[in-house]
């Protein structure tokens, strides 16, 4: 027996074997229809699409009129990106007696991956208006209707016909794994969580559905719903990757990094931990400043991509945080090597020389990351904080007008008042503005002048004012 394909049901393995055993002519061992069906699928499923076909040929020296066969092929050829031959053997299947209508929906997939949508959509509406379809088939032609509208990027009507297709099979699983892109592209979010809590009235234990729903709070904001729904779609269903990855994102986004960590350590119960998975897992234990164990699983992924800039950046940060600045520089660097453009990277890597106090080589990092991202009010104020802690408001003022250009932000407001108040100039109005957009990050002004509060009647007002009201 074959133990490099190994099979869940019985024969399967022995199937797999007599395939690949030739007689001393070179010829295959013959084997019934069914058998070959079987390895076909194995090999589509697990290992190849080129060996699926290489078995449907060798099937079909030995059942060349078998419709299923020539069909199966078909299938395979679209996967590969081979329309046109597609087409031929779906032609062959219908000759030799497959259903017409099975062989049209076929003939679809190939005329949009030829992108003869006019063709495709006649067909589509051949079979609706001439022919009684079952559900199944009646709800293939919403998806691939749905299909078509996306090459089209007509998502509106993609969002539409795959509602059609749900409200005749309400768990059709091909078209619940599309309709969240169409939500996702036409903005239909409302309507998107109506017609999921819909569909769950129907059958409150399709995943697929709950996973919808948790992109659908995600996209309005609401991701405390959004948690939940991805949560219900593992529970469900513990073999579906994709919720435990949008619940651990989702809980990042939230800083809800012990929940991301707990959804992790569940989900390496059934999956072996991949790059991605190692990848959050390592930056959750970074934000809760568990550095050396979050550098474990980055290096971990690391060994699994060794050119994700993400992991070199966030292995910067991590030695950063612990004032081991020669590593922190090396990883800033690799990162910068592999990817250069990434405004992230060079702020990353002159914080780290500014600790080091190699100003020179840290004002180039700098202006680097100012110069890709300018709308970005974050780096300038980065930038500006770095010259307020070395009382150099003159420059940090200059780099806050500048930044003016380009961008707006309390912190921005504040730090330019700061600036102002260190060189003993008005600096009301900007502290004013800083006050109306984000009174809650008022103590970046006082970080820098803290003994204004206790001297300034006006700021004592201007604070019961905008932050205790």
């Amino acid at each position: 027996m074959n133990q490099l394909y190994p099979g869940r049901e019985p024969y399967l393995q022995d199937w797999i074997s007599h395939f690949e055993q030739e007689s001393p002519n070179g010829s295959v061992i013959p084997i019934d229809e069914q058998p070959y069906l079987r390895v076909i699928q194995y090999f589509e499923e697990e290992v190849s699409l080129h060996k699926a076909l290489e078995v449907a040929d060798t099937a079909l020296r030995q059942h060349k009129f078998s419709s299923s066969i020539h069909a199966k092929k078909a299938m395979i050829l679209l996967q590969t990106n081979a329309p046109e031959m597609a087409l031929e053997s779906l032609d062959r299947a219908e000759i030799f007696g497959m259903c017409f209508i099975e062989v049209d929906l076929l003939r679809v997939q190939a005329y949009i991956a030829l992108f003869d949508f006019l063709r495709g959509q006649q067909l589509i509406g051949n079979l609706r208006n001439n022919y009684k379809l079952t559900k199944e088939q009646e709800c293939q032609t919403f998806v691939l209707e749905a299909e078509i509208l996306r090459v089209q990027k007509e998502y509106n009507g993609m969002y539409s016909a795959l509602k059609t297709a749900l409200n005749i099979i309400p768990d059709h699983e091909p078209a619940l794994k599309q309709i969240w892109l169409a939500m996702e592209m036409s903005r239909q979010y409302d309507d998107c969580l109506d017609f999921h809590h819909q569909l769950l009235e129907k059958d409150a234990y399709q995943y697929l559905t709950w996973f919808n729903l948790g992109h659908a709070y995600y996209n309005k904001y609401e991701y405390t719903e959004a948690m939940e729904a991805f949560e219900y779609s593992f529970v469900i269903n513990e073999l579906f990757l994709p919720a435990y990855l949008d619940y651990v994102e989702t809980a990042i986004h939230q800083q809800k990094f012990f929940l991301a960590i707990n959804c992790l350590e569940n989900a390496r119960r059934h999956f072996d931990l991949n790059e991605e998975m190692l990848f959050k897992m390592a930056v959750c234990h970074q934000k809760i400043k568990l550095y050396d164990k979050a550098r474990t699983y980055f290096y971990r992924a690391k060994r699994l991509d060794g050119y994700n800039s993400d992991i070199y950046f966030h292995l910067g940060e991590c030695y950063a945080a612990e004032n081991r600045y020669r590593e922190a520089i090396y990883h800033f660097k690799k990162a910068i090597e592999l990817q250069a453009g990434v405004e992230e990277y060079h702020l990353g890597l002159a914080q780290a020389y500014a600790d080091i106090q190699k100003d020179t080589l840290a004002v180039e990092q700098f202006e680097i990351s100012t110069n890709i991202a300018t709308h970005r009010h974050e780096l300038w104020a980065a930038y500006a904080k770095w010259h307020l802690t070395n009382h150099r408001y003159g420059q940090a003022l200059s780099i806050l007008k500048k930044s003016e250009q380009y961008t707006y932000g309390s912190d921005i407001c504040y730090l330019k008042a700061a600036c102002l108040a260190n060189n003993h100039q008005n600096f009301y109005t900007d502290l004013i503005e800083g006050l109306k957009e984000a009174p809650e990050q008022v103590n970046l002004f006082f970080d820098f002048v803290p003994e204004i509060l206790r001297e300034d009647s006006k700021v004592k007002g201007m604070i019961r004012y905008y932050v205790t009201a």
